[in-house]
This record gives structure tokens, sequence and C-alpha cells, in this order.
């Protein structure tokens, strides 16, 4: 079907032809115009040809000296010059945009553990830098920050380094995190400042059940042929301190879980013969992030660092 109103027309012009029409009006020089465009002069002719095909009239007068415009060409002129300034000021605003990281939000993830090494005094210190930049933050057990971390549904992230992280993924080492034991403060073996593995050889313990706690103290049981009784496998911290309340368990689980507990009836005891340590890593895919987010995780590289 033919289209005959002008309107059904015009989505046919790009703003790089209408670039074409407005710096030719600017210059009226067909030799000027074609260097400041960086193209060829018959490239630029064959654009105001399309131009005046698709907008149905002559545009433009042009002789051996000089370009003026016909009166259809100063009459458009002021239209197409104001839907390039708009076009220009929208692409700038969707710069800004990913220059913000996208969306504007910056995506970090976390092993619940490591939130004391955060909060409170790290969010405030980006948003003090990047006000403009709203922050989220996803706790997830590591195996999941990892999934993540190559999905693309995180920025970065803060985990334990383990088998479970590809090389794909790049890490700086924070701190070392060594494993403890919480036990009620009525048992007799709270009187201890370090507590060997072979002394729980009778005892129930509670571990989480997801992420790398678990596999870790099976995997040193295992090779140390300490036999070790995991009878409870538990998802949130406070049902694994309640079984230690209760003098159910005890638990055992990476230091820095222990940074705010403070309870009288509970004890943190270091675990040894051997130590267990697993080691927390700031870590993101190889590509760059956009500007902002990337400063972001230069601050929080800078932040964390041993």
């Amino acid at each position: 079907m033919m289209m005959t109103d002008p309107w059904q027309r015009l989505p046919a012009l790009s703003l790089k032809q209408l670039q074409y029409f407005v710096t030719l009006a600017q210059l009226r020089h067909f030799t000027d115009t074609a260097n400041r465009l960086a193209i060829s002069q018959p490239a630029l002719s064959s654009a105001l040809r399309q131009i005046e095909q698709i907008l149905g009239g002559k545009l433009v007068n042009r002789t051996a000296t000089a370009v003026s415009l016909t009166e259809l060409g100063i009459a458009i002129l002021p239209h197409a010059e104001r839907v390039l300034s708009v076009a220009q000021r929208s692409f700038s605003d969707m710069q800004n945009i990913v220059d913000a990281g996208g969306n504007g939000t910056v995506r970090i993830g976390l092993i619940p553990s490591v939130s004391s090494l955060l909060f409170p005094a790290l969010p405030e210190q980006l948003a003090n830098a990047f006000p403009r930049l709203k922050m989220e933050f996803h706790d997830t057990p590591n195996p999941s920050l990892v999934t993540l971390l190559q999905n693309g549904q995180i920025d970065f992230g803060i985990g334990a380094l383990d088998s479970s992280v590809p090389s794909s993924l790049q890490t700086w080492p924070l701190q070392d995190d060594p494993f403890v034991a919480v036990i009620h403060r009525d048992d007799a073996l709270a009187s201890a400042s370090h507590l060997p593995w072979k002394q729980l050889a009778d005892r129930d313990i509670a571990v989480f059940s997801k992420g790398n706690v678990q596999r870790l103290v099976t995997s040193l049981a295992e090779s140390h042929r300490l036999t070790l009784s995991l009878r409870y496998h538990v998802d949130y911290i406070e049902t694994l301190y309640g079984l230690v309340r209760s003098q159910l368990a005890v638990a055992i689980l990476p230091q820095l879980y222990t940074t705010h507990l403070h309870d009288e009836l509970m004890k943190v005891v270091q675990l040894q013969q051997p130590a267990l340590t697993r080691t927390i890593v700031l870590m993101r895919n190889a590509q760059p992030l956009p500007p902002m987010i990337e400063s972001c995780f230069m601050m929080v590289r800078q932040a964390l660092r041993p």
C-alpha cells in the first residue's frame, strides 16, 4: 500500500540524515559539510536526495559556488534542529544512566557471615561518594553468590574462596576466617580457650545446611579420620544458637558469624589440631563494569583491603 500522508513517511528519516541536512544548512557548502561529517560528497548528495524523496519536496538549491535552502528547506530546518536537539539530550541522559550503572544501581552480593565487614560504615561511605547511585545488597550462600556473579545478576560480591569459585572470576583475598565452636557456658568444654577437634567426637554438632561450612567440616573430618556427629543441619543462625542455648548441640561455624554474638549463655572457643580456616575474598567477573560501578568497586576494594 502506498503511503500518502507525510507523517506516515517521517519514520523512514534517520537521525543521521537529519544531521546531514542541518549541517549542510549551517555550512552552506557541500565540501565543508562532507568534511565535517567525515563522509564523501557523493554520499552526502545521495543522502540529501533520499531526504527530499521521503519528505516529498526539494530542500536545497545548489549552484557551482553556493548552496541555499528552498522555502521548504527553510520551513523544515527548525523542526529538524529541534528533533536533533531532543535526541542529543535523550542520548546524554541515557549515557548518564549507563555511567551510573545501567539502571543507576550497584548490586553487591555477600555471604551472610561477612555483613559485619560492610555494615554500618561502608554503605554510608558509598552513599556519600556516589549520591546518585542506589545500592542493593543480596545475601546468599556462597554457591548462589558465585552463580549470581556468573549470570551478571550482581556486580561484585564478598564470599569465601573454595573449589566452587571458577577461575573465570577475579578474586582479591580480604582475610582468613577461622572456624570456632559456640558452646553453652555450662558445658565442660567451655572452660578451654582452644579446643582440639577430637574432643568433639562424642558430641552432637550443629552446622549450617547451606553454603560451604558443612562441606569444609566434613572434608576435615574425613582427611583427619575424625568421627564427628553432624546431627543438626539448620538454615538460620538463630536456630543454630537456639540449639546451643538449649544444650542440645555444639555449633561449628566461621568466626565472622560470631562478631555480634553477645549472649552470656554462650561462649566462642577457637578450634585447633588442626586449624580450619576459610579465605574471605572480594570477587567479580573480568568484564569491565560501567564507570560509576567500577569506581564503587574500587572504593569497596580499598575499604576492605587487608
